[in-house]
């Protein structure tokens, strides 16, 4: 492994990083001029609970320290474009940090992080009592975590523009995750199918409320940033449309109309997300989201089926599980970049090796097979003219 990211000092990372920008842009087009701008390309990343064994910190560190925070994004950034051989173009943008569920705290869940960033959840009230009473109504700038998160916003602002000389864009996060989600989360998984049951009615109201939750957040977020108008697109990441642990017709019954509810009040949904299979409903998801153009098919998901039963103009971001392109054999991986390969003949196809963590015995073993994956994945489909 190169661990220059390592090494480097704080000083010399941002002309570092502008070198590694300006290498892998020049690579990607290489790859483009020998196999053409529609090719599919391929990118990864590293799991965020990856980084703090390899690098050698505390997570609880990085979501509370905003300078250590930009310095170690930097250096992430810096190592993985010397380390992964695929299309990932690193930008000079730090995104504002507190964990990947923030916003399930503005809904009372407390969460604390391990050392390596797992996140452990409490057992929320509303598991015992089903009543938007246990909820209540959250307050932008005090409710959970978003105390800590405004102030490394700040602070990362401040930075950015004393001792980074305004070279980096920090962000602040939108709120994405989908009413589903959250309701499955807070009042778990048993309950929620027992609440499908005997009150639907109040299952809906539920939905309701946290699609409402989110354009609050939305309004919130705008008026603190001081933008004009909220973003002109929206996202949804909403892992329990996962069949079979909801039925298709629960999806038709609760998550599709709370979805048109999002769409009317935040505007035109652009992505969706899900870990799970959504084979069943996914010929559903144009007529819900008609402004979207690219499709995420997570790899629980025959890329094939899916194919199938959509729309060729619609482009599919294809994900590949960490289990397949660091684990199985190379004839199992062949095959399935095969199927993406005869998909990318017929639509336009991105591919992802996703949530790369130390899933071999040390993380140089690991990448070395990331590698070999993404090497394989090129000789596949540029030999088969995609």
């Amino acid at each position: 492994m190169n661990f220059d990211a390592m090494r480097l000092p704080r000083a010399a990372l941002l002309d570092a990083l502008e070198g590694r920008i300006a290498a892998r842009r020049a690579a990607i087009a290489e790859r483009d001029a020998a196999f053409g701008a529609g090719r599919i390309r391929v990118t990864s990343y590293m799991e965020n609970i990856g980084w703090p064994e390899l690098f050698g910190y505390d997570m609880n560190r990085f979501f509370t320290d905003p300078a250590f925070a930009i310095e170690q994004r930097l250096r992430q950034l810096i190592f993985w474009a010397d380390n992964v051989a695929d299309d990932t173009l690193p930008t000079m943008t730090v995104p504002a940090d507190v964990g990947m569920y923030f916003d399930l705290t503005l809904f009372g869940q407390r969460i604390i992080h391990t050392g390596q960033g797992v996140p452990e959840f409490a057992p929320h009230p509303l598991a015992r009592h089903l009543s938007l009473e246990v909820i209540g109504e959250f307050d932008f700038h005090q409710t959970g975590v978003m105390p800590q998160l405004i102030a490394n916003y700040r602070r990362m602002r401040a930075l950015v523009a004393g001792e980074y000389d305004n070279r980096l864009t920090v962000t602040f996060p939108c709120f994405h995750r989908g009413p589903l989600d959250i309701f499955v989360q807070l009042r778990g998984y048993e309950n929620f199918l027992a609440d499908v049951a005997e009150q639907p009615a109040l299952v809906h109201a539920f939905l309701n409320f946290f699609a409402d939750a989110r354009l609050r957040y939305a309004r919130a977020r705008q008026a603190f940033l001081e933008e004009d108008a909220l973003p002109p697109t929206t996202f949804i990441a909403d892992d329990w449309v996962n069949i079979p642990f909801i039925r298709p017709d629960m999806f038709h019954e609760f998550a599709a109309p709370v979805y048109r509810r999002i769409r009317a009040q935040e505007g035109p949904v652009r992505g969706f997300h899900t870990c799970g299979n959504f084979e069943a409903v996914v010929a559903d998801l144009p007529a819900l989201f008609p402004e979207m153009r690219c499709l995420e098919v997570s790899g629980w998901n025959d890329v094939r089926a899916v194919h199938a039963r959509l729309d060729p103009r619609l482009a599919f971001e294809v994900h590949v599980r960490n289990a397949v392109s660091l684990s199985a054999d190379a004839d199992e991986q062949r095959a399935l970049l095969e199927a993406i390969a005869a998909v990318g003949r017929a639509r336009p196809v991105a591919l992802c090796a996703q949530a790369i963590v130390k899933l071999c015995p040390t993380y140089a073993d690991t990448l070395a097979r990331l590698n070999r994956f993404v090497a394989l994945a090129y000789r596949v489909f540029y030999q088969q003219g995609v």
